[in-house]
């Protein structure tokens, strides 16, 4: 179910954007809702079938692909990441639901339901570069929506916007590599399942952590990263601003809790500290700074630094209770 769940966002993205141009922008708009009903149905399947009685993976799908790279088309879903599977069809389908436009609707909606498609296989991906793929997927449809059909700045919050999660993902890629290398069981291994990064020596976990952690820093994010929000929050359309701020900013606290603290858990304690301190500062200064705004979007914007914050700092304290806020908050 989670393959056709990918498939069809954006198998949908792909239907949307073949529709013949003589279609009216309506008659785009609801083929583009029928889709995104069809993937809340499916999010609701997946809730149908988890067991919440047990904590492992399920759903579970594993097919090798390219075994000489370590890369493996493994996905799976748990209590982590299913609400956020969920939650991303209901806001998809919101976007679409509240989005208007007569420009160009064809290529708008079809990037609507191209970044579910992305996000969808980063929440479920069980490899670390298959991860990355997905992670970098979602990044160019939404740099076209801002760019495209955003304010009168958009041109620049999309470039930054473009810049900073190019950088995010420059440095994710560059920490699996370093852990698939070096924690491989069997050469080069991107694997969740088979990773042993806890066999590292310290300092090298740590090394690798703290690229892991700036890295999503940033998609979260988290200050003092948190500059190219506020501008792709402001530029970018309402449909979009909620796509942004339910689901694209979650995967950085996700990818922290799966491929931070699950991978590297005693690096992870040695870091904690300043874990927490950085988001007791990224939660004062975003909620402060959120206060002072008279424009919505900015509001809302620096209001996410500040929740985020607060995930942070419950990622940080990695109690079974804070793990368990962490997931309801975001």
């Amino acid at each position: 179910m989670l393959s056709f769940l990918i498939v069809l966002a954006f198998g949908g993205a792909l239907l949307v954007g073949v529709l013949p141009q003589s279609l009216a922008a309506a008659a785009v708009r609801r083929v583009a809702l029928a889709v995104a009903t069809g993937l809340v149905a499916l999010g609701g399947g997946l809730l149908w079938q988890f067991d919440l009685s047990r904590s492992t993976l399920q759903l579970v799908e594993q097919v090798p692909w390219i075994e000489t790279l370590g890369l493996s088309y493994a996905l799976g879903v748990d209590g982590f990441s299913l609400p956020l599977v969920v939650l991303t069809g209901i806001l998809v389908w919101v976007a679409i639901f509240s989005s208007r436009t007569d420009r160009r609707p064809r290529f708008y909606y079809s990037l609507i339901l191209a970044i579910a498609g992305g996000v969808y296989g980063a929440f479920a991906a069980q490899n670390l570069l298959l991860f990355v793929l997905f992670y970098e997927v979602e990044l160019v449809p939404l740099y076209f929506l801002i760019a495209i059909w955003g304010g009168s700045r958009r041109q620049y919050a999309a470039i930054k916007f473009l810049l900073y999660t190019a950088l995010s993902g420059f440095l994710l890629l560059g920490a699996f590599l370093g852990t698939a290398g070096l924690a491989g069981s069997h050469g080069l291994n991107f694997d969740l399942a088979t990773l042993t990064p806890e066999q590292l020596p310290v300092k090298v976990q740590g090394i690798l952590l703290v690229a892991i952690v700036v890295a999503f820093a940033i998609k979260i994010p988290i200050v003092p990263f948190h500059t190219w929000l506020p501008d792709a929050h402001v530029e970018a359309s309402t449909p979009i601003s909620v796509l942004l701020a339910g689901v694209l900013l979650k995967l950085g606290t996700y990818g922290l809790l799966r491929f931070g603290w699950q991978l590297f858990p005693q690096a992870w304690e040695n870091l904690a500290p300043a874990l927490a301190w950085l988001a007791v500062v990224s939660t004062i200064y975003g909620c402060s700074v959120a206060i002072a705004q008279k424009d919505m979007k900015k509001m809302v914007a620096y209001s996410s630094v500040g929740h985020m914050g607060y995930v942070l700092l419950a990622l940080a304290a990695h109690t079974p209770i804070a793990l368990t806020g962490a997931t309801l908050q975001w």
